[in-house]
């Protein structure tokens, strides 16, 4: 009786291991297919900003890039992702293109200031720069993963993890500070009726 208990024991914990081995799987998978719709969201807007006043762009940018953020801390790289099988897409060409029409658009609130605990000052940023330094990265990353081939898209993950920290994570943090204030600035104008600078 003893032995049989056992074996249906056992039995039963591999089924739970397997099925926990498979929800483990979707989650990762369902976590790489969420930041790829978020950056795809993204990258299409930064593709069709001119066709978008700027208000629209700013108001969508507070909403998107803390998304952008959550989903790049969530990133799962798969065993064996492979920097060497990662291509980047975006040439030089798209990014200048990309970058003109951010800038034009977002003319008005082109400069923000951050503080560098480096140099112990604060020094001059680019929304445009910004915002098209994590198009670039996202662009290249959602190429790669959607193509459909195993190393790529474990490459595509990958890149963007190690990108995350310095590139495209880091410009979506310092930037929210930035569309905060533009935010706050301008509900205080709708409720007063004033502009302030």
């Amino acid at each position: 009786m003893y032995m049989v208990r056992g074996i249906n024991s056992c039995a039963a914990d591999f089924v739970f291991l397997q099925s926990a081995m498979e929800m483990s799987e979707n989650i990762q998978h369902n976590s790489a297919q969420e930041l790829m719709a978020v950056a795809n969201e993204y990258c299409w807007l930064m593709e069709n900003i001119s066709g978008f006043d700027a208000d629209k762009v700013l108001e969508f940018m507070r909403k998107i890039l803390p998304l952008l953020y959550v989903k790049g801390c969530a990133i799962n790289v798969p065993e064996g992702a492979d920097e060497a099988d990662m291509q980047r897409y975006v040439t030089e060409e798209n990014y200048e293109i990309i970058f003109n029409d951010v800038r034009n658009k977002l003319k008005q609130f082109e400069k923000f200031h951050l503080y560098n605990p480096d140099l112990k000052e604060t020094e001059e940023k680019s929304t445009a720069e910004c915002l098209t330094d994590i198009y670039q990265d996202l662009k290249d990353g959602l190429i790669a993963y959607t193509k459909g081939l195993e190393a790529e898209k474990a490459a595509a993950l990958l890149c963007l993890r190690l990108w995350f920290p310095e590139r495209w994570g880091a410009h979506a943090a310092n930037l929210l500070p930035s569309l905060h204030n533009i935010f706050e600035k301008k509900q205080s104008t709708e409720q007063t009726g004033t502009e302030f600078d």
